[in-house]
């Protein structure tokens, strides 16, 4: 294909988010539901310059447009978006995208079209979240409620204007309302005193942050209850360890995570 007919677009990250969320595994499925996740959107060059974000302090919620990076497939760096026709078809090592995907809201079984859902998994991997806007730091800003894996490239900042953007009479089909906190959750002796002590600024609200994220159930719709299963994630530099038996969550650990020096 010659680069005149290319219909592939370059996009060029103009930041780089810093998350909580080390793994894929327990971030929320929206933003907006865990209020307590903080990330830090850093903006990368040429784009950092405060001018960039002359005014952005008086807005308080941002759209962020940014990239689902691993769930991107392995094409070349220069493939831009969308990935080639070769690509799609199963060359240079692209994994063609489904047109089908299970939602979680409706159990991780039913079937919808990719285009009627929010699934990461898309022709084009791009994201779409509303957050809070906490503090503007220099070119980086302080956001609050994502739900933004670390690392996560930023293709663009948009101000949030509710005259806009909120449209009360609009309907979700099958996600109308928010999910419900389905979990209660407890902590282990040794995990709340160890949660205790690892909370600081470095690791801010960090015990609800833990609370808000198990209660929003971040195993598979699917998944059949084990009381014997330990489930794990990473947040900040962090192993998190818990299991769960029906509704309720028992947080049995929280150690930092070693280096290989460590």
């Amino acid at each position: 294909m010659s680069e005149k007919n290319d219909p592939r677009i370059t996009l060029p990250p103009i930041g780089t988010i810093h998350s909580c969320y080390v793994e894929k595994f327990g971030i929320p499925r929206q933003s907006g539901l865990v209020k307590s996740a903080t990330a830090m959107l850093e903006l990368l060059p040429p784009y950092d310059t405060p001018d960039s974000l002359r005014g952005l302090e008086e807005f308080s919620h941002l759209w962020i447009i940014f990239v689902f990076h691993q769930s991107m497939r392995e094409h070349p760096p220069s493939s831009g978006f969308p990935p080639s026709p070769e690509a799609m078809a199963g060359q240079a090592g692209v994994t063609s995208w489904k047109a089908t995907v299970r939602p979680p809201r409706l159990g991780g079984n039913e079937r919808i079209g990719v285009f009627s859902s929010r699934s990461n998994f898309r022709p084009n991997p791009i994201g779409l979240s509303v957050v809070e806007l906490l503090d503007v730091q220099g070119t980086t800003l302080k956001l609050g409620g994502g739900d933004f894996l670390d690392g996560t490239p930023v293709l663009d900042i948009k101000p949030y204007l509710p005259y806009a953007d909120r449209i009360p009479e609009a309907t979700g089909a099958y996600a109308n309302a928010a999910p419900e906190r389905a979990n209660h959750v407890e902590f282990s002796p040794g995990a709340e005193r160890a949660i205790q002590a690892l909370e600081d600024e470095t690791r801010p609200a960090l015990r609800k942050l833990v609370c808000d994220m198990l209660a929003y159930n971040p195993r598979p719709a699917y998944q059949p209850d084990d009381p014997d299963r330990v489930f794990g994630t990473r947040i900040f530099d962090l192993d998190l360890r818990w299991k769960q038996l029906k509704s309720k969550v028992t947080v049995l650990s929280v150690d930092p995570i070693l280096d290989a020096c460590g």
